[in-house]
């Protein structure tokens, strides 16, 4: 392999050249230039596996050399030196695909340890475009239409009868002659890390070294392996999956790839109707641990009881949510927690746990309907969103970022806070004016603020205190129920949230100017119930 330095400093260079011991870090031939025009020069006679270049040169930056040599020559690695760590030239770097940024001052172990990573990505590509024919090759001759679609049909389900799977396989040339038939999902995690490593066009690629793996450790079980989906292989076994033989494989495939896989394994079964049975169970194993954000391998039969059928909604911190959203100025970190381990405290099936965020989700919209909140994802956006994630924090964090976003487009589509505070108590107030423990503090508390806060607000929004309007709430229900039902007074005190029977008279005479019973007499004017 061929390594360029390119540096205005002649010092710098020379220092570079015998910083590390670069034919052990296996670069036999190592060039250096002093500006890039000299570069490109060298470049064109020979494009070099690895360019270690200055950010600051004269006549073009490093990072602009970088930017037109990895355009013309994509596969040459860039390692760019500089003495600002500055978060701008990072992130410019990450963009234009350099493969790591050192600041100065470099030292030999972080230098050679940078080269060692991009040696073996350099011959993970070579591997990877050899294997990349050979896949090719191999699909044309091993893998017929017909093959494919009979498997994609078994482990759809859409074979149902022992006679109809033989008759498809033969047609296919397919043997199902095994005592026993098991699966297991190897599930691709932690996608980010795939893509900064290999791109997200090649997972694809990706994909078939797995391929090749599984099919080397496993030539005597593997029956077929079938992509799922872009992330899911799932494998048919002829024996059942043991776990030490696919822990071996996974720590394999992780050690190859540098990238994080798990495994689930169904149970094992002898009728072939249950093939689909088990494909199932090894997709609801990787889904298991998707959802816990774990990595490792797991048995179906090994996985707590889940709740298939029903989950407790958490309705109380549903409410709480919605509160949150119509008084708060800014959600806070933990403003979903109670929520999510309310639904996951339960154990329930990632179906039951898809339907109870759709729940939450409908709960949300119907809140930024009645607020006139537009501007934001609709709802059936948020939902394809929603059923494209796998994980506890993934499900949080799209929520999360939902509501920030309603939050401030309220904040803004409101004209003042303050009304909506006012708005709040008045409604809070006239839902639960009967609750004989409902008192200034407690809507205050509901409303996260203080109650001389919400006290003097209340009354400059209204011209009458809090206590005025929750007396007048009551005193409006007792008028109703006092001249259409034949209820006694206390029982009338009791239902508009007083306790104390005299107490309600006495209010109600002094703000109505008659009792209770002289207001009934007065101006009842009809039958009662």
């Amino acid at each position: 392999m061929k390594v360029l330095i390119v540096d205005d400093e002649i010092f710098i260079r020379d220092g570079l050249r015998t910083l590390i011991d670069w034919s052990e870090a296996g670069f036999d031939e190592v060039l250096d230039a002093k500006n890039a025009v000299e570069a490109i020069s060298i470049i064109e006679e020979g494009p070099p596996d690895l360019i270690v270049t200055d950010i600051f040169m004269p006549g073009i930056s490093g990072l602009d050399f970088a930017k037109k040599i990895r355009s013309q020559h994509p596969h040459i690695r860039f390692v760019i030196l500089t003495g600002y760590e500055k978060f701008e030239y990072a992130k410019e770097a990450i963009e234009i695909g350099v493969a790591k940024y050192l600041v100065k001052p470099i030292f030999p172990e972080e230098l050679k340890e940078t080269v060692k990573e991009i040696r073996e990505e350099i011959l993970l590509e070579y591997r990877l475009e050899n294997w990349n024919e050979m896949a090719k090759t191999r699909l044309e001759q091993y893998k017929p239409i017909i093959a494919e679609k009979f498997w994609s049909d078994l482990l759809a389900g859409g074979l149902s009868s022992s006679s109809q799977i033989h008759d498809r396989a033969a047609s296919a040339d397919i043997s199902l002659n095994y005592p026993a038939f098991c699966c297991v999902a190897i599930e691709i995690c932690k996608l980010e890390k795939a893509y900064e490593r290999y791109g997200q066009s090649e997972l694809s690629l990706v994909r078939f070294v797995i391929r090749n793996i599984i099919e080397e450790l496993h030539s005597q079980a593997i029956i077929y392996i079938y992509n799922h989906s872009d992330t899911v292989l799932l494998c048919v076994l002829s024996e059942s999956g043991a776990i030490p033989q696919w822990t071996k494989t996974v720590e394999t495939i992780q050690h190859t790839l540098k990238i994080d896989v798990n495994a689930g394994i169904g149970n094992s079964y002898e009728q072939l109707t249950s093939i689909w049975a088990t494909s199932l169970e090894a997709l609801d194993s990787v889904k298991y641990l998707a959802i816990l954000e774990q990595t490792g391998i797991i048995r179906y039969e090994d996985i707590p009881a889940w709740k298939k059928d029903h989950v407790e909604y958490p309705y109380e911190e549903e409410k709480a949510l919605l509160e949150m959203l119509r008084y708060r100025e800014q959600l806070s970190e933990q403003a979903l927690e109670p929520f999510m381990q309310k639904v996951m405290v339960q154990n329930p099936s990632p179906p039951m746990i898809h339907l109870t965020f759709v729940q939450l989700l409908g709960a949300i919209y119907r809140l930024v309907d009645e607020y006139g909140i537009d501007s934001i994802p609709t709802f059936n956006q948020s939902l394809s969103r929603l059923e494209e994630l796998a994980s506890y924090s993934q499900f949080q964090k799209l929520l999360t970022e939902l509501l920030t976003e309603i939050i401030e487009r309220r904040s803004r589509h409101h004209a003042s806070f303050v009304s909506q505070l006012v708005d709040g108590a008045q409604q809070m107030i006239q839902a639960r004016f009967n609750d004989s423990t409902l008192s200034v503090t407690s809507i205050a508390q509901s409303l996260c603020i203080s109650p001389n806060y919400l006290s003097r607000i209340f009354h400059q929004q209204t011209g009458k205190t809090c206590v005025e309007f929750i007396t007048e709430c009551r005193l409006e229900e007792a008028k109703k129920l006092l001249l259409l039902t034949n209820r006694k007074n206390y029982e009338i005190s009791e239902e508009v949230g007083y306790t104390s029977a005299h107490y309600f008279s006495s209010i109600f005479k002094k703000s109505v100017g008659h009792s209770p019973s002289e207001y009934r007499e007065r101006f009842s004017t009809g039958s009662v119930q």
